[in-house]
């Protein structure tokens, strides 16, 4: 949660960008479009990624029990060639194990939306 600016990323240039989601108050469905983020790597090639959110976020905030399956998703998303996770079952049994609830296949598209790695 630290200010950074825009010229400071555009510095920075990454490959990949993670973004908290719209419902969030995330930027990411702007980051796409926004010509100030044109020239990023991670625009330009497509690697900007909405981190899942459901029912906590699975990599930041609140701390959570969603982080274990953050850990899977963001190893599959940046070591595909190491970490060879099917998502939609990972995200199928983390709930099934800690929430004791059976998702629906539009629940885990809904939560798989535009993170890649499905």
């Amino acid at each position: 949660m630290t200010p950074v600016s825009l010229e400071q990323i555009l510095a920075w240039n990454p490959d990949v960008i993670l973004s908290w989601n719209d419902t969030q108050g995330g930027y990411y469905s702007k980051l796409l479009t926004d010509p100030k983020w044109q020239s990023i790597a991670a625009v330009k090639n497509k690697k900007v990624y909405a981190v899942p959110s459901g029912p906590f976020n699975w990599f930041d905030r609140p701390p959570s029990v969603n982080r274990i399956l953050g850990l899977k998703w963001l190893s599959n998303l940046l070591y595909p060639d190491i970490y060879k996770y099917d998502m939609a079952q990972e995200t199928r049994e983390f709930y099934k194990k800690f929430y004791h609830y059976e998702l629906s296949d539009e629940e885990v598209n809904s939560l798989l939306k535009d993170c890649g790695g499905i």
